[in-house]
């Protein structure tokens, strides 16, 4: 443990102990809920106390229908009784006094099940109905959460429109909104209860890391469409927020247990979509996972109540074998420690075993109604994990995650402070064996202040923000960068909502942001008409600025991802590095002395084999490594290769400069290299501009529509981690052309084939012909302007594109058919998944990494009074092109030009779910069978078939 994290336990310890004296003043609240015309008791009738629009307690009926709510501070509050099948009713004004208690009784009349108009906070961060907010929100409940077995919070977000789930594991998983998704995603910002859930430094949402239980999860709400106005940055793709439980609301002791069954994967060997069909039988067969969770909620008094919570998870993932990685790694890492017999040519590696464990603790203080003081902790250890990133997988060993948080609320006024921390343990890669050592943090604090203008006509908020990220990855992940690491953000805003009349309301705001590595500020505006013809439906259109930052990796990272060995101990490293903040000039000066006219610059690793005095750097022309190339084919060539080392070429041989793809470690032609190779310019932030109309509406409390459109115009897109050196090869036609004419002089037999045999083994084959063999790379052209590149290292970083312009379509729908019966469904749509070169003015072309076309159809059978209840659940995706990182799609042999898509699939999930009549049915048994028909298929490239997965869940609250 950290001192700053010592220094935050303390100071919780001493807040707690300071509150002890008030824990005495409280009242209590107790009655009996039945049903009309002799309904008799309602046992599991939920009674809530609010004030002030805070749900300030919250208790349960037992089995003859009776509830008693002790603790409760003394004031006024509206009493509401709500059960499933029944009418609410609602009880205000009830006084509670210091050490009295009020009785309130409720009789509840039967009502048809019905739709509700969810209160939502994440849009404009303050309540509001979901119909009425100015953007596409989605909330998950709390009775959804608590019946649907899942091990990570992603798996509640596979039916909502708009969100792209890639699954890379049982408890791997990448969340965006509207596409252009990554292997290493942090595009999508998360938040837990208005903290930043990322991890830090990296910036990427790791679900499973996660201290937070399924059972402290009151509600998930999900915002498509760009948050900067509020959020500021990197919140242009959309807002996931994770609101926990109170435990003033959510007292009593739950505890779980579930229990998971997968069917065995197709293993495979490769990262493309080519891979249909196993290279050799299936890695693994039928396997099991486990988890058992607790939390405990009370109250101390009427004025604090703390939770605690944690779990411990354990089972076998999905298999998948990266040809990337060794089958020697424990030879090239010994150090590792990798257990004896770990590693093997079917396997690789990789340690399939999934072990983490973690938990959360919670104190809430309020000292009257208006004021809340809340501080968590929580701690998350990854014992084993296989994490994918943008340069091959990662064996996480140990890593911890934790994070602090302490949040004030009084009336209007709210002021947060949190620190994420990050411990790597003994995480390393997968494709070469690289330790990852990351102890970064980040400490960040907000506050919020609202009020009301010309006679409660407008609503101003207005708030400010400062996020600090303290790199600390010990020379691994940052390397070179690793002492000028550092990121001081800041922010702040202004939020106004103004009634033009009774059924329209005018929403504007605007922010502005430093970041301390770009050279100006960012505004951030929005606009939004809500035309509200009646209380349940509302028409909107909105405008929004919003804009991404380059992250601590686009601008500082400096680490190996494989090697490509050439053998005698020497090889290419293929390097990730980040844009230094003179990015990367290849022609710096009109380029070498005595170079060839495109003026690119090259590097060799071959250095050691040139006579002494050699520069260093060298002109990006072939022909200076001949007696290289010669050698690589002597064995083969015979008694021609003192021919061809004591003829060395001059201008006769050309040069072609190849790309290395770092999916299938072949190199590919590109064109022209003054085209191709670009300088890339210090990094700027991603600005989007989108444009998006919408309706929604609750009819009659038994169907809801929410419709949205939007396009987006996006400039100086980040791309993802591509390969930006070419590397240097002798030009086939013009190498077999030279040889041809020199074993022709000499005299040799069969010239032409044994010239076209020997330069096709120097040279390689062109793009165009079946990619036999790669020739013999020489050398890397490089920058000229960076110490970075001062290596013959193969690099991938990231660069600016230019516009990309997209628009699409999200629509869900839910009808309640009868008394039991209800459908839902979503679709979602974008016009493009891929974009070329041309289209985005960069030398590479560029995928959306989502599907364009995906929807889903939900059946769902509820019948409350007897605890039960059942869905079944069709969910679609198209497939769709990859360009993220060491994980690219193949070529498609029918149009070069575009790259294969991943598997579209189509499966069928199913859940049920039942409360056994104990006591106030506090018990809850539940299955949630995904894919029942077992259709392997995979949602990205590289990451495992995924098939069949049981999950059984046992839970009891006393």
């Amino acid at each position: 443990m950290t001192r700053a994290q010592r220094t935050f336990l303390i100071s919780f310890v001493v807040a707690l102990v300071a509150v002890v004296p008030a824990w005495a003043q409280s009242g209590t609240v107790s009655g009996k809920v039945t049903g009309a015309d002799g309904g008799g008791p309602l046992a599991g009738a939920v009674v809530r106390l609010e004030a002030n629009g805070l749900l300030a307690a919250q208790g349960k009926a037992g089995s003859d229908g009776s509830y008693r709510i002790t603790g409760v501070a003394p004031g006024t509050y509206t009493v509401r009784v709500v059960n499933v099948g029944y009418g609410p009713r609602e009880f205000p004004n009830t006084t509670v006094s210091a050490g009295g208690t009020v009785t309130v009784d409720a009789v509840l009349t039967q009502a048809p099940m019905r739709l509700e108009d969810v209160s939502v906070t994440t849009v404009s961060r303050v309540q509001e109905k979901q119909t009425e907010a100015p953007a596409a929100v989605f909330a998950q409940l709390r009775q959804e959460i608590e019946e649907r077995p899942a091990l990570t919070v992603a798996d509640h977000l596979k039916s909502i429109p708009g969100a792209d789930v890639v699954q890379g594991g049982l408890v791997q998983s990448n969340v965006v909104a509207r596409g252009f998704n990554n292997i290493f995603s942090g595009a999508l910002l998360t938040l837990i209860d208005y903290r930043y859930a990322a991890v830090p430094s990296l910036r990427i949402n790791v679900a499973t890391f996660f201290p937070t239980t399924n059972e402290d999860i009151e509600k998930i709400e999900f915002v498509l469409g760009p948050g900067a106005a509020l959020y500021g940055p990197n919140s242009a793709n959309g807002v996931l927020n994770i609101i926990t439980r109170s435990p003033f609301t959510s007292t009593g002791t739950t505890l779980t247990l579930e229990g998971g069954v997968r069917a065995g994967s197709t293993g495979r060997v490769c990262n493309d979509a080519t891979c249909d069909s196993p290279t050799f039988p299936s890695l693994d067969g039928t396997e099991g996972l486990w988890r058992v969770t607790g939390r405990h909620a009370m109250k101390l008094g009427s004025k604090v109540a703390f939770k605690v919570s944690g779990s411990y998870l354990k089972g076998t993932e999905w298999q998948e074998r990266d040809a990337a990685e060794p089958a020697n790694l424990d030879v090239l890492a010994p150090n590792l420690e990798i257990p004896s017999g770990q590693c093997n040519a079917t396997t690789g590696c990789r340690d399939f075993n999934l072990e983490q464990y973690g938990g959360e603790a919670r104190v809430d203080f309020r000292p009257d109604l208006n004021t809340e003081i809340i501080g968590t902790y929580g701690l998350t250890n990854a014992k084993s994990v296989i994490e994918y990133t943008g340069i091959g997988a990662g064996q996480a060993r140990d890593w911890k995650y934790s994070a602090a948080q302490i949040r004030v609320r009084h009336k209007r006024l709210f002021v947060q402070g949190f620190g994420n921390f990050s411990n790597a343990g003994n995480t390393f890669l997968l494709r070469d064996g690289n330790p990852i050592n990351d102890s970064s943090r980040v400490w960040s604090a907000q506050f919020q202040h609202g009020l009301d203008l010309f006679s409660g006509k407008t609503t101003l908020l207005y708030g400010a923000d400062y996020i600090f990220t303290d790199a600390r990855t010990g020379g691994t992940i940052n390397g070179s960068n690793e002492s000028d690491d550092d990121i001081k953000e800041a922010g702040a805003y202004v939020h106004t909502v103004t009634r033009l009349g009774s059924k329209l309301d005018f929403v504007a705001a605007i922010r502005l942001d430093k970041h301390s590595r770009l050279s100006s500020s960012v505004w951030s505006p929005r606009a939004a008409l809500v035309f509200k013809p009646s209380a349940d439906q509302a028409f909107r259109v909105t405008f929004n600025r919003a804009f991404s930052t380059p992250s601590n990796n686009n601008l500082f990272l400096d680490i190996v991802a494989t090697q490509i060995p050439l053998g005698g101990g020497l090889r290419y490293d293929v390097r990730a590095l980040g844009v230094p903040k003179d990015g990367f000039q290849f022609r710096v000066n009109g380029g070498c002395a005595g170079g060839t006219a495109n003026g690119l610059c090259m590097r060799t690793p071959f250095q050691p084999l040139l006579p002494a005095g050699t520069p260093e750097l060298l002109p990006a022309n072939a022909a200076l490594l001949w007696q290289v190339a010669v050698g690589a084919v002597c064995a083969s060539a015979g008694p021609l290769c003192p021919l061809m080392q004591s003829n060395p070429p001059t201008t006769q041989v050309g040069t072609q400069l190849r790309l290395l793809n770092s999916t299938t470690r072949q190199f590919i032609d590109i064109g022209d290299p003054v085209d191709q190779v670009r300088d890339i310019a210090r990094l700027k932030p991603t600005i989007n501009h989108q444009l998006e109309v919408g309706y929604k509406a609750l009819v009659g409390g038994r169907f809801q529509i929410s419709a949205d459109a939007w396009y987006e115009h996006k400039r100086n897109f980040t791309g993802p981690l591509i390969v930006e050196s070419p590397t240097v090869f002798l030009d086939r036609t013009t190498t077999i052309a030279y040889l041809t004419g020199l074993f022709t002089q000499a005299g040799v037999p069969n010239a032409a084939a044994t010239a076209a045999a020997l330069g096709t083994g120097m040279a390689g084959l062109s793009a165009a012909t079946s990619v036999a063999t790669t020739g013999v790379p020489l050398g890397t052209v490089v920058p000229t302007n960076t110490p970075l590149t001062a290596r013959p290292d193969i690099f991938l970083t990231y660069r600016n594109f230019g516009v990309v312009d997209l628009w699409g379509a999200d629509v869900a729908m839910d009808f309640v058919v009868g008394s039991h019966l209800t459908l839902a469904g979503s679709y979602s749509f974008v016009n493009k998944d891929f974009f070329s070169k041309t289209e985005v003015d960069g030398p590479t072309d560029i995928a959306l990494n989502a599907s364009k076309s995906k929807g889903s159809l939900t059946v769902g059978w509820r019948d409350d009074p007897n605890g039960w209840s059942a869905e079944t659940r069709f969910r679609a995706v198209k497939g769709f092109p990859v360009n993220s990182g060491v994980y690219v799609s193949a070529p498609d042999p029918d149009d070069p030009n575009r790259l294969l898509p991943t598997d579209s699939y189509g499966v069928l999930d199913i859940q049920g779910t039942w409360k056994p009549p104990i006591g106030a049915r506090n018990m809850l048994l539940s299955v949630n069978v995904q894919n029942l028909f077992n259709k392997h298929y995979s949602t990205f490239v590289g990451v495992p078939n995924l098939g069949r997965f049981v999950l059984t869940k046992v839970s009891y609250t006393f």
